[in-house]
């Protein structure tokens, strides 16, 4: 029987995360560290559909930070492993 698993990798946005985040990079980092463990990907997925009120949240800490520092779009990646 197979077990699944979803991680969520969320970024960091604005000036900072466009300078820092590397979004390749950080979903390698995320996937290796699951295959040292035995998951092997099945998908990822964008995790971009937000409400409303997470948008509205979103553009307000951008205005506070003045443009530095908001929550990103993220991925959903889904991971399969063999039951033990």
């Amino acid at each position: 029987m197979k077990r699944n698993r979803i991680d969520e990798i969320t970024y960091i946005g604005g000036f900072i995360g466009w300078l820092i985040i590397n979004p390749k990079q950080t979903i390698n980092n995320r996937v290796e560290e699951a295959n040292k463990a035995g998951w092997t990907v099945v998908n990822i997925i964008p995790g971009g559909d937000q409400n409303a009120l997470f948008r509205l949240l979103r553009t307000i800490i951008l205005i506070l930070t003045l443009g530095l520092f908001t929550f990103g779009d993220g991925v959903f990646v889904i991971f399969e492993k063999d039951g033990e």
